[in-house]
């Protein structure tokens, strides 16, 4: 199965899909943000921990489908910033099972990263 990835993504949130099978991700990301612009309702993603150069054929994640996309400005200082203005994209998710990557076929610098899958069956968890 060939599928977008979203790398990165903190084990938190990770946890969080598995145990409640529904979660809305926050993401910043510039390659997740264009990942999403990419996606529409009822496409499948790939979530990984692992960072975007990271992964590799072997890398583990979860399948996903996804159920509303909405990408947004956000306005608000940091000091630790120059810029005042952000792009948030939102994404809810459904579980669908576990997956490992079989071969990654893109991963430009300013590319979402777009990856082969091998879906797991829980007998191999």
């Amino acid at each position: 199965m060939k599928a977008l990835a979203l790398t990165g993504v903190g084990p938190y949130a990770i946890s969080e899909i598995v145990k409640n099978h529904v979660k809305t991700l926050s993401l910043k990301n510039i390659c997740n943000l264009l990942a999403l612009e990419s996606s529409n309702v009822g496409d499948f993603l790939f979530i990984t921990n692992v960072s975007k150069e990271d992964v590799i054929s072997g890398t583990e994640g979860l399948i996903v489908q996804v159920k509303n996309i909405s990408i947004n400005n956000q306005n608000g200082y940091s000091r630790s910033c120059d810029e005042i203005e952000s792009i948030v994209g939102k994404v809810q998710v459904e579980l669908l099972g576990y997956a490992s990557c079989s071969n990654v076929v893109e991963t430009g610098l300013m590319d979402p990263s777009v990856v082969i899958l091998k879906a797991k069956s829980v007998y191999e968890l």
